[in-house]
Formats: C-alpha cells, sequence, structure tokens
C-alpha cells in the first residue's frame, strides 16, 4: 500500500485549479472555511479541502465545478514545495511541530519555501504577526492586513462582541468597505476574518458577497464549538494545543460572561508540552481551575521531567488552581466535584479529549433532569466516584447519583428513565459489586436516605426499607426479641441489595425471612407481593433484577435479648477467623456443585495470586482484595485467570457471585 502525504495528495487534486493556500501554526481551518463560505456565496462553486468539518458548507471537503480549489496548507510534515499555490494566506508563523522544526527559524524557512512557489499574484500576511512578515520578507508585492494603528493595507477596526459573534469594520487600501459580522467568537476570529476577507477582495470577490459569506459561515467542528449551553453549565470544545491558541480560547470564554471558567487540558505530545511547559503554564493559569489529563502523546515516548505533574507545578506556583486526573473517567469524578452553578468547561486539546466533552455535555443533561424531576425529594449528584459506594473500594463515577427520599420521588425518575430509555441501575451499600473503571451510564439509584431506609417492628416482624442496614436490622430485631436474622450481622449491605441476590451467610438466606416485598415496576408502580409469588435461586431473584424492591416485611420467632447476643458472638468470631479484613466485595464466585470456590481456588495453588493492585487473599480464596490503587480490570483479569485453571484442571465452570455493572475506561 503507497502511503501519501496530505500535500502529496493535495498537489495531485490541485491539478487544473487554482490553489488558495492558507498557511499559519494557528486558524488554518476556521480562515479556510471562511475563504470557502465566501466563495461559495459568491456562486463561484470553489472546490476545498479542510481540517475539520464545516456545518455552513455539509462537508470537511468537496470537488466543485469552479476554477478556485481553497485548502489549508499544513507544514508539520515540512515545506510541501511540490505545490504552486496560485494565491496564498499568512496568518502567522509560530514555532510548532517541535518534533520536526528545531527553532523558530526553521519554521519561518518552511513558510518561505512555500510562498516562493506562489505562482499567482497574491500573497496576503498578516502585519502584526512579526514571524509571518519575515517569512514574507522577500516577497515584493504582499498585501497586508490588521487592525487599527497597523497601517496595513487592509484595516480592521473592532465594533465589540455578543453572544451571536463579533463585529468590525474594514478599510481595504484607503476605502471603506463597511462593516461584517462574523458568527464566531474573540478577537482572533476577527483577525482570521480580516484575512480571509483581504484575500478575497484580492481575487475579486465584491464586498457585499463577502459580508452575506462571512454571515453565512459557522464554525469547523472543535473551533470553540459550544457543545451545550444553559444558565448552570456551557460546555465548549476547542482544538487550541500551543500556548498562544489557549490563550486567545481562553480570552472568547471570558467574553462568554460566565461565572467561572474551567480549563480541561488535554497537552498533545511530549515534545510540544516539553518546548512550551512555561508557556502553557502561563496562558492556563488565567482560567479560575485548569484540570489536566494525561499527555496525548500521539506516538511519542514519554519524556521524564516533561510530564503533566510537572506542568501542575508550574501551573501552582504562578497562583492557579490545579487538579490532575490521571484518566478519562477521574477527570469526570473531578468535574462533578468541582461543578458550580454558572460555569464553562472549556476542554482543549487535539487530542481524544473530544470525545469527553461531547460525553460531559450529554450527561450533564441527564443530570439537570432527574435534578428537576426529584424536586429536592433527594439527593442528586453529578459524576459521584463509586469506589466511595463499593466495599472494595473500586469504580469509576456514576453519571447522575441519586438517592430518593420517597417513593414518589424513586417512581418519577423511574418512570422518565424509561420514557427515555435512560438505563437506570439500583445499587445498596457496594457489597458483591464490582463497578468497571468507566463508571455506570444512567442514573445509578441508591436508598440511602432516611426515608428509603426506616426500620420498626411491628407485632413481632420487621417492616424495613430497602436502604436499611442489614446490621442495622438485625440490631432492631434483637432489642424486640426477634431470633432468626442474626446471621444478617456480618453481610456489608442493605436490604435491597440482599433480596435481589438472596444473601447468606452461616448456612442461612435473607428469602427465608422474608414475607413480602414493597416491588417497583419500570413504569414507576409500586405493590406487595408476597414471598410465595418469587422464584428463588441460589444467589438470584429473577424479578428483582428487573424490578426494584423499596421495602419489605421480615419474619423470625420470638426469643430473648441475651440469647440473640451470644449467637451474633459466636458468628462474629467465625467470621472474623475465616474472612479478609482488607477491602474487598466479598464472594468472587459461586460455589460449584462438589466443591466450595475457596477451597478449589486454594486446591489450585491460587492464593496470594495477584494482578496490578488485586489479590487473592491469603485468608480466603474466594476473596479478592484491593491491596490499595487495585482498577476493576484487574480484578476482571485475576478473575478470569481463576476461571481458566478451574475450567483446564478441573473441568469446572465457576460463575462469578459478585455483580458486575458500568462500562469499561
Amino acid at each position: 500500500m503507497v502511503r501519501l502525504r496530505r500535500g502529496e495528495v493535495l498537489g495531485q487534486l490541485a491539478q487544473g485549479k487554482k490553489l488558495l493556500a492558507v498557511l499559519g501554526s494557528h486558524g488554518k481551518t476556521t480562515t479556510a472555511t471562511m475563504v470557502a463560505q465566501i466563495f461559495h456565496e459568491a456562486g463561484e462553486n470553489p472546490s476545498f479541502y479542510l481540517g475539520g468539518y464545516a456545518p455552513s458548507l455539509g462537508a470537511s471537503g468537496r470537488w466543485g465545478k469552479g476554477d478556485w480549489l481553497i485548502a489549508e496548507v499544513d507544514e508539520s510534515e515540512g515545506a510541501p514545495t511540490q505545490l504552486k499555490p496560485w494565491a496564498a494566506l499568512l496568518l502567522n508563523a509560530d514555532y510548532e511541530h517541535v518534533d520536526r522544526y528545531a527553532n523558530e527559524k526553521a519554521v519561518i524557512a518552511a513558510y518561505q519555501q512555500i510562498l516562493g512557489n506562489v505562482a499567482g499574484p497574491v500573497i496576503v500576511v498578516a502585519k502584526e504577526e512579526s514571524a509571518a512578515m519575515d517569512a514574507a520578507g522577500s516577497v515584493q508585492q504582499k498585501v497586508t492586513f490588521g487592525w487599527e494603528k497597523s497601517e496595513a493595507d487592509y484595516v480592521g477596526s473592532w465594533k465589540g462582541e455578543s453572544a451571536d459573534g463579533i463585529r468590525f469594520g474594514v478599510k481595504g487600501k484607503g476605502k471603506d468597505l463597511g462593516t461584517f459580522a462574523v458568527a464566531a467568537p474573540g478577537r482572533h476570529n476577527g483577525g482570521n476574518a480580516l484575512g480571509g476577507l483581504a484575500l478575497a477582495a484580492e481575487l475579486g470577490i465584491a464586498p457585499e458577497k463577502i459580508r452575506q459569506g462571512l454571515q453565512a459561515f459557522r464554525r469547523a467542528e472543535r473551533r470553540f464549538e459550544i457543545l451545550g449551553s444553559e444558565p448552570a453549565l456551557e460546555v465548549v470544545d476547542d482544538y487550541a494545543h500551543h500556548p498562544k491558541e489557549v490563550v486567545a480560547t481562553w480570552k472568547a470564554a471570558q467574553a462568554r460572561g460566565r461565572a467561572r471558567i474551567v480549563a480541561i487540558f488535554q497537552p498533545h505530545r511530549y515534545t510540544r508540552l516539553a518546548t512550551f511547559m512555561t508557556a502553557f503554564a502561563e496562558a492556563l493559569a488565567k482560567a479560575d481551575l485548569v484540570v489536566l489529563l494525561p499527555v496525548y502523546a500521539a506516538g511519542e515516548r514519554e519524556m521524564e521531567g516533561f510530564g503533566v505533574a510537572e506542568l501542575a507545578a508550574k501551573i501552582g506556583e504562578l497562583g492557579g488552581k490545579v487538579e490532575v486526573a490521571r484518566s478519562m473517567p477521574e477527570c469526570r469524578t473531578i468535574l462533578g466535584k468541582v461543578w458550580q452553578e454558572g460555569d464553562l468547561f472549556l476542554f482543549m486539546g487535539a487530542g481524544d479529549v473530544t470525545q469527553l466533552a461531547k460525553k460531559v455535555a450529554r450527561d450533564f443533561g441527564t443530570f439537570r433532569a432527574v435534578r428537576d424531576l426529584v424536586k429536592g425529594e433527594g439527593v442528586v449528584k453529578w459524576y459521584e466516584p463509586m469506589n466511595k459506594h463499593t466495599t472494595i473500594r473500586i469504580g469509576g463515577p456514576a453519571q447522575v447519583w441519586f438517592e430518593p427520599e420517597s417513593e414518589e420521588a424513586l417512581g418519577r425518575v423511574v418512570q422518565w428513565c424509561g420514557k427515555e430509555r435512560v438505563p437506570l441501575t439500583v445499587v445498596g451499600r457496594g457489597s458483591n459489586l464490582l463497578v468497571r473503571d468507566g463508571g455506570i451510564g444512567g442514573v445509578c439509584v441508591h436508598f440511602g436516605q432516611p426515608g428509603m431506609s426506616k426500620i420498626e417492628a411491628v407485632e413481632g416482624k420487621i417492616r424495613a426499607g430497602a436502604g436499611a442496614r442489614l446490621k442495622q436490622i438485625v440490631s432492631v430485631a434483637k432489642a424486640n426479641g426477634i431470633m432468626g436474622l442474626e446471621f444478617m450481622e456480618g453481610i456489608p449491605g442493605a436490604l435491597g441489595g440482599a433480596m435481589r441476590m438472596n444473601a447468606g451467610a452461616m448456612e442461612s438466606w435473607t428469602f427465608e425471612t422474608v414475607e413480602s416485598v414493597r416491588v417497583m415496576n419500570r413504569e414507576g408502580k409500586v405493590s406487595e407481593v408476597g414471598r410465595g409469588d418469587f422464584e428463588v435461586k441460589y444467589r438470584k431473584v429473577p424479578r428483582l433484577v428487573e424490578d426494584i424492591a423499596v421495602g419489605a416485611v421480615l419474619h423470625g420467632k420470638p426469643g430473648n435479648p441475651e440469647e440473640i447476643a451470644e449467637k451474633l458472638k459466636q458468628y462474629s468470631r467465625k467470621r472474623w477467623d475465616s474472612q479478609p479484613a482488607a477491602p474487598s466485595a466479598g464472594c468472587i464466585f459461586k460455589n460449584a456443585e462438589k466443591i466450595p470456590a475457596g477451597r478449589l481456588i486454594e486446591e489450585l495453588g491460587l492464593k496470594d495470586t495477584s494482578v496490578g493492585g488485586a489479590r487473592i487473599s491469603p485468608v480466603h480464596g474466594n476473596f479478592i482484595v484491593n491491596q490499595g490503587g487495585a482498577k476493576a480490570v484487574d480484578v476482571l483479569m485475576l478473575m478470569e485467570k481463576v476461571q481458566a485453571r478451574a475450567r483446564k484442571d478441573r473441568g469446572i465452570d465457576l460463575e462469578p457471585e459478585v455483580i458486575v455493572v458500568g462500562e469499561d475506561e
């Protein structure tokens, strides 16, 4: 397969066309889109080849019947000397692509080569960009553009910015061309438009057609792209990956008038970060808060001493507030923690940070909708870290965390989730639960509020909400002389989860004590269902996988508190002697038909085996413990290792007892 560089492809496309080359370290895609839009509105039917999707043109490239081919010419792979542009527009010539160019002089030399190949009479240069003027120094017929006092051939006068975009007046070679408006933020985009205007005017496009073109222009993807905007939060995605671009983008964000700017930055390439470390720190420190993502290496090797930790330290030295995220899910957790009403989240970088930006914008809409539905009847959190809510202390963030205070509030949310097809997951106290590192999408319900956790003894029975802790249920039962629930004392969970899994201990099972269950279906309707209407399996009650248990009546038998207390002591001693103290999810596998899972794992010699931060406990083979810093992927790999050995050596298929939910990182 033959690999062609972009410049080589462009050279082939340009044959038989008049190539208008848009050049510069920054702003090429935006400006080339503006020029293409101008020529399109002028009826020139141009061809264009852009670096991003242009919404107003409906494509990133198109082959037109007209004479013109408008394209951004990229210098990242060296000067494309095979190109012979008819005309060129040079926006700037800042030091960039440090993996290829040794210094600013080398960048300027590359632009000089390109400009030296311009076949036609028109070369337009930004007069206020000294490096660009140096690159065009030997060009005799160049035309310049700039703002007031620049004494350029085309002079722009700034008239202001609003939510709709920017406005500026123009004098072209002494002639008043009027006022122009562009739906783009920031003075830097005014400069881009001014350069595109000068190029079009020099090639004979009438001012009115230029005005129409700029009015029709819409920003290309990732060029200050507003992904979501409401009073509570605005989310903006931008391709900025050079210090000057970061500053320009921050200024555009500042003009939005938001309460705070939270900058989420993903450095692109170690070589670029190493070269511009101080400049990046100075640019980012302007934000109210900075969240740094790991470097997007783009194939480069890590450079010791030039990473995110060093950048964070420099931002801190400059007085900036900074958080460091080790992963995309951790970044979401941080954003959920720091978000305040009225914020602007500004995502910047040339890597995959754009995927995070889009997800955050979507997820906030779900969070806001649930918060509005709940109307204060419960707790609603955005991006709640699940490692706080699992006994193994592992798990990415829940998109929306909801603790209802009442069945009515829960019903509204359940009904809405069904209608909007939003996933809804119910979790208990986090035992027998493994949340994947990417977290839980949709709404995650937890019965942590008093309204859903009440416990009362009535006529020798216990009536409890699904959020009631099993240990507290046992305590109330003991105080009221109700015997038979003591086995629950050592199960680190809540009633709802215990019923769903038919949790057991000390050779007793939850559903042996159940008289009836209050059940909510996925339409938000509640009914009381007797014990006999449930199919109960080993470690599973199928109906409660779909329907939601919101409470239950439990029965026991009369007993005196002293007798109950003695039994609790016996169970407690047995549990502490046989189970590890380190964080775990409880038993990982269901027992096989002929041998307990823990004994099987011990006989296979797998006790104390570890993957990453996860380790099979040396105390009990059916427990995987978090040694510190374990990830869900570590636990899953360890589980697969055990299953493979059991299948190979004993012909036994071990079935997980732990419930695995969520999505991968």
